[in-house]
């Protein structure tokens, strides 16, 4: 896939940018997957493009699994609540998918 950015950013698309490198992390809850105890993590960032994206990441005995950003919202709250509503079926096919 071709670059849209410039050289004086790196060739990243500005609206992926971070102002914050380090992204927050908000605890959802813990989900049994397949007889093993997963951690489910949210960590949200502020980009560029003034909007906030957030992924999901599940940890359990030195395992870390992440996902693609999923949400994309005008607030860091929005990002929470809409992690908050994901059913448990939704969080068990991810970690499928990754594992």
């Amino acid at each position: 896939m071709a670059s849209s950015g410039n050289g004086e950013q790196g060739g990243v698309d500005p609206q992926f940018q971070m102002f914050d490198e380090s992204p927050s992390e908000h605890d959802i809850g813990w989900v049994t997957y397949e007889a093993e105890n997963w951690a489910v993590v949210l960590q949200t960032r502020e980009c560029a493009d003034r909007l906030f994206r957030g992924r999901f990441v599940f940890r359990s005995q030195g395992r870390e699994l992440r996902t693609a950003d999923l949400f994309i919202e005008a607030t860091q709250e929005d990002v929470v609540e809409r992690a908050e509503d994901f059913e448990e079926h939704l969080l068990h096919d991810l970690i499928r998918s990754l594992a």
